[in-house]
Order: C-alpha cells, then sequence, then structure tokens
C-alpha cells in the first residue's frame, strides 16, 4: 500500500508496564519453509531487553513469527549469497541467515555511521556472505542487507516485487498517501556508499529530529505553530472517529505511525509498541549504541532533518505515550479499541498483547518521569509527534458535531457544553411549564 536546540529528552521515560502474559503458542503456518527452522531466541537476540532478566523478553514473542513472514513473502534469489545457499536444505541456509542477522546487528552497534557497503564489506571477510563473484549477485548481497536492516528496525518493509534489482524499494503501506516517513519509495543502488542516516534519509524522515515540521500548506504551517496543547478528554482516538470522521489503518513500520491522510481520512498507527520498549534499554550498553535503530541515528545534532541517538529514544518513549493519550486516559476510547481489529488476518503468535494493555486498560502502572496527565504540551512531551499531532488537532478543531449523538459525546470545550444542555433543559422545562399553565387555563375556561 502506499500511504503519505536540544529539547528535554525522557530520559527516564522507560513505559514498563506490568504485564503478565502467557507463553505465545507457536502458531507458525504450516506453509513456511525455510523460514520455520528460525528460533525466536536468534532473532530476538538483537533487541536491548533480550539479554536483561526484567520479563521484557515475553512482550516481544510475536517478532519471532513477524521475521519468519516477512522471510517467507521474499524471492529465493534474495538469499542466494549466503554460504551453503541451497532453498531445497532449509537447516542448513537458515543458520547462515540466522548468522548474517546477528553480525549485521552486531556490527551497526558497534560503529558509527556504517553504510550497506561497509557491512557487506564486513559479512564477506568474515565469510558470512559469499564473495560477489559477478554484479547480479553484488545486487542480490545489497538487498539482502537492506531488508535485513528494514526488519531489524521496523522503519520500513524492504519490497523485493516491484523493482528490478537495480533498485532498493520499500513497501507501500499507506497506499497512495505519501507522508513525512515515506516520501520516496525507491533508490538505485548506488546510495548504499552513504551513511545510514543520509541512506535512509533517502526514502523519507524516517526518523524526524524535535520538532521537525515538513508540513507544505499554510493551514498545518499555522496549526503547528498555534496548538501547542494536547488535552486527553478533547483529543483521543473517540472524538478523531465520531466527530472527525477518522477511520485507524494499524501498519507494520514504527515510521507511520501517526501519520494522517488528509484525502481519505485515515490515521495510521504502528501495530507492534512492545518493539520500543524492547528497544528501550534499561542499562547502558557497552557499545556505542544500544539497538540497530539507534545505530541509524544521525551521529551529531547538527542534522536539521534527522534524529541522534538520543532523540531517537525520544521518539520511541513518545510513541508509547501516544497510545494513552489516544485510547487508554478515556473511556470511550478504550472501548472503542476493543472493537477494532488490529491484529485482523494475523494468528496469535504474531499477535501483541502490549498494544492492549496500553489502548484499553484505564490505568498502566509505569516508571515513567513524566507521567500521564490530562493537559500535554507539544513541544515538550511531544517534540517529536508534535507536528503529526498537530495536524490531527487542527482536522479535529475544523469538525463540529452534526447530531444530538455527537454533540452529547463532544466535550471539548467543557463551558460550552455545560452551557449548551443547561440551557437546553432549563428551556425545555420553562416550555413544559408554560405549556401545562397554558393547558390548565384552557381546561379552567371550558369549566366555567
Amino acid at each position: 500500500m502506499w500511504s503519505r536546540r536540544k529539547t528535554p529528552v525522557f530520559t527516564g521515560m522507560h513505559l514498563i508496564c506490568v504485564w503478565l502474559v502467557e507463553e505465545a503458542g507457536r502458531a507458525v503456518p504450516t506453509n513456511l519453509t525455510a523460514a520455520s527452522t528460525l528460533r525466536d531466541p536468534d532473532l530476538l537476540s538483537i533487541l536491548p531487553y533480550s539479554s536483561q532478566g526484567t520479563g521484557a523478553f515475553d512482550y516481544a514473542q510475536w517478532y519471532d513469527w513477524w521475521v519468519h513472514n516477512q522471510v517467507q513473502r521474499q524471492p529465493k534469489e534474495l538469499f542466494s549469497t549466503l554460504p551453503n545457499y541451497d532453498p531445497k536444505l532449509d537447516e542448513r541456509w537458515t543458520h547462515s541467515f540466522v548468522i548474517l542477522w546477528q553480525k549485521i546487528s552486531g556490527y551497526m552497534k558497534a560503529n558509527d555511521s556504517v553504510s550497506i557497503d561497509d557491512i557487506i564489506a564486513f559479512l564477506v571477510e568474515h565469510s558470512i556472505l559469499q564473495p560477489a563473484s559477478n554484479s547480479e549477485a553484488l545486487l542480490a548481497a545489497k538487498n539482502l542487507v537492506f531488508a535485513v536492516i528494514g526488519w531489524q528496525t521496523m522503519l520500513y518493509r524492504p519490497d523485493m516485487h516491484s523493482c528490478p534489482p537495480v533498485q532498493l524499494a520499500i513497501d507501500r503501506e499507506m497506499g497512495v498517501h505519501q507522508g513525512q516517513a515515506h516520501i520516496c519509495l525507491k533508490q538505485g543502488h548506488s546510495a548504499c556508499k552513504k551513511h545510514m542516516h543520509e541512506f535512509l534519509l533517502g526514502f523519507g524522515v524516517m526518523l524526524p529530529p524535535p520538532n521537525f515540521n515538513t508540513s507544505e500548506t499554510s493551514e498545518d504551517k499555522t496549526a503547528f505553530n498555534e496548538l501547542k496543547t494536547a488535552m486527553a478528554a478533547s483529543f483521543n482516538a473517540h472524538l478523531l472517529a465520531s466527530i472527525g470522521d477518522i477511520h485507524f489503518e494499524w501498519v507494520d513500520s514504527l515510521s507511520c505511525h501517526l501519520e494522517f491522510d488528509t484525502h481519505s481520512k485515515t490515521l495510521f498507527l504502528f501495530r507492534y509498541p512492545s518493539f520500543c520498549l524492547a528497544n528501550l534499554s534499561s542499562s547502558k550498553s557497552t557499545l556505542p549504541h544500544n539497538s540497530v535503530i539507534h545505530a541509524c541515528a544521525a551521529p551529531c545534532a547538527g542534522m536539521k532533518q534527522w534524529a541522534t541517538a538520543d532523540e531517537v529514544t525520544q521518539m520511541l518513549n513518545e510513541t508509547l505515550q501516544s497510545y494513552r493519550l489516544l485510547f487508554g486516559q478515556n473511556k470511550a476510547a478504550r472501548q472503542l479499541f476493543r472493537r477494532l481489529r488490529p491484529f485482523e488476518n494475523i494468528p496469535e503468535a504474531g499477535r501483541d498483547r502490549f498494544l492492549m494493555t496500553l489502548c484499553g486498560q484505564k490505568h498502566c502502572r509505569t516508571t515513567l518521569k513524566a507521567p500521564e496527565r490530562e493537559s500535554y504540551d507539544l513541544p515538550h512531551d511531544f517534540p517529536i509527534l508534535r507536528s503529526r499531532l498537530a495536524i490531527l488537532l487542527r482536522h479535529l478543531s475544523n469538525k463540529k458535531p452534526r447530531t444530538w449523538k455527537e454533540i452529547w459525546q463532544d466535550k471539548r470545550d467543557s463551558a460550552s457544553w455545560l452551557t449548551f444542555w443547561a440551557v437546553l433543559v432549563i428551556g425545555g422545562l420553562g416550555i413544559i411549564l408554560t405549556l401545562l399553565q397554558v393547558v390548565l387555563q384552557i381546561v379552567q375556561i371550558a369549566r366555567q
């Protein structure tokens, strides 16, 4: 589908919900072949929380199924540069894939500003990839590394079917909408020599810096500058759906979270919030970067269109907090979430139960330094997601209730709401009493 300075960092905003879940079943589709031999400890080992005894490892059990599913969708040629590759011998080449998976993660976390070409050179040097014997083999190696980075960061899903091998493409997760995150869907292989943050910027602003605004319309620019407060009672998913006529679409790419298509009135939401939690390490890593997504950050704050590592942490925290703002802090919004189907056609093993905790429960016990409150200051509490929230606030502010039910539900301006209903009730009672008085007078006259 096609879709569309230094600020305070929530260093302690690590959302640790006391959330007990049963062990997720290994309900992997029976049509998986080579992918079915991958094991979740190998895949989950790249996440910071996987090595910590905090129970957070259980939060992301869906990730095992998700990677299986992504691998299954790819053409067999994508894995042709792996040692011992033979699609008929599942165990041998999938073992090579797991090694590749872990080595890419380790190399990116251990080095600053790497490129895809740097990663390939490292993998060939350590015999993890076969040396490219021709141009086709080199292209396959670049495509494979590009795909793995997408799966490990969840910033994009690689699309190996929509373009020739000489190009790298990302999936059209937001339909015809071209948002801030996925402005361009294709790049040439020549971009593989660029540093990772520069390479990813070729697709769009997947990791925006604080208070970054790419709005093209004057209305959105005005909203960004003027709308600086979001109140849970007057800005939530229930009002966005009932008053704003917005419908929700769940996506697999973190970079698409809160992108809004104004034409179709579709709000795109990331369906795997525990991925954010799993990448928020509670202890300082001995490596330069805590996670692969942090390794995609800009090396310093001088780049105006891309986040630094600290700002990536800020974005992960804001993403988690946004589910509470939109759903968790309002009763009607929680009820709406329970009617939504974020994991429709996805088996139990691929569902993130943490999403229900964030969106469907009134209380979520946390260790946030910035706790939940009724009113949020966007420049301070949501500097990364500020522009996206401002667009939604503007859209909602331009909408007026049209039915009696919507008028009753619309409590964005509590003073006006109380005044309206007080006048209506008192005025209605006054009319009824006047009518009764007239009727009694008519009866008295009739009796005379």
